[in-house]
């Protein structure tokens, strides 16, 4: 399997994220034949699908997520928006923070900067590019 870009349409559906991001992790894996890399991206994907559904949307199933991968030989690019009013993500508090360290939700963000190359917010907060760069697994 080589490169491949793939455009999808949800709605504010929870249950939709499981399905897809399985399907996109298999991919992934295919390409790279690397484990890790197709659990960051499957990670990242449901953070951010999960965000846009939940905080952005407001689970409202009339509004839609809309999801954008591309694979290339060097570099994975999800991008994902959402028909909410955005936020400041620059105003995200930092879950590493003692204080927030008991919370069980918030670390959406910190782990995708951590597991992706490149994060980047635009818009009014509700379009968020992630890149992973790869290697393309020969065999």
């Amino acid at each position: 399997m080589g490169s491949f870009v793939l455009s999808k349409i949800f709605p504010s559906d929870l249950n939709k994220i499981p399905p897809f991001i399985e399907n996109i992790a298999k991919k992934v894996l295919s390409l790279t034949g690397s484990d890790n890399e197709a659990f960051k991206v499957k990670l990242v994907l449901e953070e951010a699908m999960t965000n846009a559904m939940r905080h952005g949307n407001l689970l409202n199933p009339k509004l839609k997520v809309f999801v954008k991968i591309s694979v290339g030989k060097k570099k994975i690019m999800l991008q994902i928006r959402d028909q909410g009013k955005g936020f400041n993500f620059h105003k995200v508090p930092d879950p590493t923070n003692k204080k927030r360290a008991q919370q069980p939700c918030g670390r959406g963000i910190f782990l995708m900067r951590k597991f992706m190359d490149e994060v980047t917010f635009s818009g009014k907060g509700n379009k968020l590019r992630l890149i992973k760069k790869i290697n393309i697994n020969p065999a």
